[in-house]
């Protein structure tokens, strides 16, 4: 019997060989994803934890973090040559020396798909996305890179002063806006439904585009123009990179039902306000 496996295993040793490998490579892949999901997890577990924000704060922020990236739009080229579903994404141009972005060892031709869990779709999104991140906190970027996809981890750095100032545009849109408190029935609920978060609208101005598209006290935003809202830095991101007269949508969560609204941004008379 040893003598007939032996010579089993003496003829077919490039197929034990290869079958060893895959198998190999199966466990291997396996803990990566629960390593890298476990971080993704814990990341937008946080987000309902982070500390309240308020507008006044983020506008003061607003376009101070700085990653060192420069970036385009993706063409129907470089999709197809990426193994892309759609054209889309931000496609890393230029890479600045000493910057966070050439520490995480971005490099030029990496296409960034996804800030922080929330889908990148074009150059602007990922502009607003890292000027409206906080200096110092770190976040996630899922880059694909050549055909294959992996997840990088940056700390933005203050702008340098060399740089241009960022230009940065908060339409009206008629609300008061706040955080949900971690631990709220809001929150809790939010929890039970799997979402990690949302933005809580305290109070709706009279005569606002708020009012006329039907938002009350007490809505939740999930979503603004298709992408994810968990905190109030990302609403307010996604806000100031829109403009006045644009037309938007929200889906929002009132009581126990969603709802999805559009809604059409003013020029902001009240800089203090949104």
């Amino acid at each position: 019997m040893k003598t007939e496996m032996g010579y089993w295993l003496r003829k077919n040793w490039l197929i034990v060989i290869t079958i060893t490998s895959l198998t190999l490579n199966i466990i291997a892949a396996f803990f990566l994803y629960q390593d890298s999901k476990i971080t993704v997890d814990n990341h937008e577990k946080n987000l309902i934890k982070a500390e309240p924000l308020d507008f006044e704060t983020f506008k003061d922020q607003w376009g101070s973090a700085w990653l060192g990236l420069d970036v385009i739009d993706v063409t129907p080229d470089v999709a197809e040559r990426a193994n892309l579903y759609r054209v889309e994404g931000a496609y890393v141009k230029n890479v600045a020396p000493g910057s966070p972005a050439q520490k995480a060892d971005f490099a030029p031709g990496d296409i960034i798909l996804s800030f922080n869990g929330r889908k990148i779709r074009t150059p602007e999104q990922f502009q607003n996305d890292v000027a409206g991140s906080e200096v110092g906190s770190e976040v996630y970027m899922c880059v694909a890179r050549d055909d294959h996809r992996i997840t990088v981890y940056a700390v933005p750095e203050e702008r340098p002063s060399f740089l241009p100032a960022v230009t940065k545009t908060f339409p009206l849109v008629g609300i008061k806006v706040n955080e949900i408190a971690f631990g709220s029935e809001r929150a809790e609920k939010l929890q039970e439904l799997g979402r990690p978060g949302g933005v809580l609208v305290e109070k709706v101005i009279p005569g606002s585009p708020a009012e006329e598209a039907e938002l009350e006290e007490g809505d939740i935003i999930m979503s603004f123009e298709s992408r994810p809202v968990r905190s109030l830095r990302e609403f307010l991101s996604d806000l100031a990179g829109a403009q006045p007269g644009q037309t938007v949508s929200m889906c929002l969560m009132r009581a126990d039902y969603r709802k999805t609204i559009y809604l059409t941004l003013e020029e902001n008379p009240r800089y203090h306000e949104i």
